[in-house]
């Protein structure tokens, strides 16, 4: 009779179960469970996202400089694993051994998690750690799609391209600057999950994802890598800080390269960190010394302060204010013109025009040089430099600021104000993306005082303190800068920064760079012993790989 009944409630419960998808009936119904296959899709059914890649980024030339490439994610149900591994039921050991993950680790992960149903265990892991990892075949362990972002350039271009976050967010550099059109969209599907919370099913695309674009940038991967090869090179010799070059394209006012030594690796994110990092080129400010003589002559001209012929007596030094000591050139170059002045870069010239120049017309001629000012490139981090009010001007800063003392600039604007020159004083925008179309650019100069800044410029090459810029079978023009640093509020005697800037061909420029090397200490130190070599090895190498024709023979 027992045994009947029994049966009997068994074939109740099979009818129910199967047929009206319940487990109810009158002596449970306080603990039942009805329409089962809803309960069933609530553990089983879940929503994932779908993750596509950010977009890549490529030189000039179409080589990639950056892309994503796909990663498995390793993921853990902590909530399902929890009891069976306090009990001693799984043994997950050669998996901790293969993510290289103490014990200790992982058990306080799991107990403070123990209620998550995923977490990452092991993000983007590489290809051999995933192969093991996946013959394992624990429950409740499983590997969900990701992408990683892999930088193809190295370090001769990370602190400029920059770095994303695990995440594949913009950090720094062009990553950050260009966020907003690299970054991917993330979709969203509803999956099927197995007893182990593994993914057995793809039920419906809820929302599709959309990759990150592309873009293209002025930059060319060979000259880059060339010029971080020479700044190396000479960092090392001199004992320097640092080193920096920008390299633009006159006519479009294109990047052409953007170098910082030293640099980091960007494919370790451990060395995302420390000065290493940062972009130099815009992100470093300096006071320009002697390479804003020309923009200070090219003021005098323009004002008709001082004729082309007119010459200037240097041998009895200056002195700035009442208070100030007299300023000597660094030995006795006499009468000189203004050609003179640029040429045998003359501290004590380049002072008595300033101060004959008319404060205000110094400060507005610096300002459409773009000195101190911005230049509308988005590069994160970038600073504009400064200029003191024209009110707070005392005499001694009239006459400093005409060998580059009392205002500070960057690399990429010092490019900038000679690129100006180089293109007959008409200003084109600068830009890190390849430019297709024809560039306007607006007139600010005068052309004929622009042409004339430029000879002298040349002479400062071929005669004077720029010899070292020459360049085999091209003409150059440019100007070397040698500057104290400041410490502890005094100008240092034995700490400099050193520059060039140089424009060549100079008989039709084509292309403008500027090179800064920061506290060399094997003395003697100068912009033309030290920058200027720096110049002439890396255009060299410049004008041959873009095919500029030869002006010298």
């Amino acid at each position: 009779m027992i045994v009947s009944v029994v049966f009997f409630l068994m074939m109740i419960r099979v009818i129910l179960l199967q047929g009206f998808e319940t487990d109810c009936f009158y002596l449970n119904s306080e603990s039942c469970k009805s329409d089962l296959s809803t309960h069933a899709d609530k553990r089983q059914i879940n929503h994932r996202e779908i993750i596509t890649n950010r977009g890549s980024i490529y030189d000039v030339n179409g080589r990639i400089l950056a892309m994503s490439v796909p990663k498995k994610t390793l993921c853990i149900n902590f909530k399902k694993i929890y009891e069976p591994y306090i009990k001693d039921e799984i043994d997950i050991d050669a998996l901790l051994k293969i993510i290289n993950l103490p014990k200790k680790r992982f058990n306080n992960l799991l107990r403070k998690n123990k209620d998550k149903v995923e977490y990452y265990l092991k993000r983007k892991i590489d290809d051999d750690t995933y192969n093991k990892l996946e013959k394992l075949n624990y429950p409740y362990v499983y590997f969900i799609d990701e992408y990683d972002r892999v930088y193809l350039s190295g370090e001769y271009f990370s602190n400029v391209i920059g770095f994303t976050d695990i995440d594949d967010n913009g950090l720094s550099g062009i990553e950050l600057a260009e966020d907003n059109i690299l970054k991917s969209q993330k979709g969203i599907k509803k999956i099927r999950k197995d007893n182990l919370g593994r993914s057995v099913e793809l039920l419906e695309v809820i929302k599709e994802s959309k990759p990150g674009e592309d873009i293209q940038l002025s930059f060319d991967q060979r000259l880059q890598y060339v010029g971080y090869s020479i700044l190396k090179k000479h960092v090392d010799v001199t004992d320097a800080d640092s080193a920096s070059l920008v390299l633009i394209r006159s006519k479009t006012g294109e990047i052409v390269t953007m170098i910082n030594y030293p640099s980091f690796d960007p494919n370790n994110r451990n060395e995302f960190k420390g000065e290493k990092i940062k972009n130099k080129v815009v992100s470093t400010v300096f006071e320009p010394g002697s390479t804003i003589k020309p923009i200070i002559v090219y003021a005098a001209l323009a004002s008709e302060t001082i004729d082309l012929d007119d010459t200037i007596n240097t041998a009895n030094g200056l002195k700035l204010d009442s208070k100030s000591k007299l300023l000597t050139d660094y030995k006795n170059l006499g009468l000189l013109t203004l050609e003179g002045i640029i040429q045998n870069s003359s501290n004590v010239g380049a002072a008595m025009i300033a101060k004959k120049t008319n404060k205000q017309r110094i400060y507005d001629t610096l300002a459409e040089f773009n000195i101190g000012s911005d230049l509308y490139v988005d590069f994160p981090g970038i600073q504009n430099g400064s200029i003191k009010d024209i009110n707070n001007w005392d005499e001694a800063l009239h006459g400093t600021v005409g060998y580059g003392y009392g205002l500070s600039t960057t690399l990429l604007h010092l490019a900038n104000a000679y690129n100006i020159i180089a293109n007959d004083g008409v200003r084109v925008q600068l830009s890190y993306k390849k430019v297709d179309d024809v560039v306007m650019g607006e007139q600010i100069l005068q052309r004929d005082s622009s042409r004339e800044i430029l000879q002298m410029m040349r002479k400062a090459v071929d005669n004077g303190t720029g010899k070292s810029a020459k360049i085999q079978n091209y003409s150059v023009a440019g100007k070397t800068g040698t500057v104290r640093l400041r410490i502890n509020g005094e100008y240092s005697k034995n700490n400099h920064n050193v520059i060039f800037v140089g424009i060549a061909p100079a008989s039709k420029p084509e292309y403008v760079a500027a090179v800064i090397v920061r506290n060399p200490k094997n003395r003697p130190v100068s912009g033309g012993k030290n920058a200027a070599p720096i110049f002439s090895e890396f255009m060299s190498y410049s004008l041959n790989l873009l095919e500029v024709y030869p002006d010298k023979r």
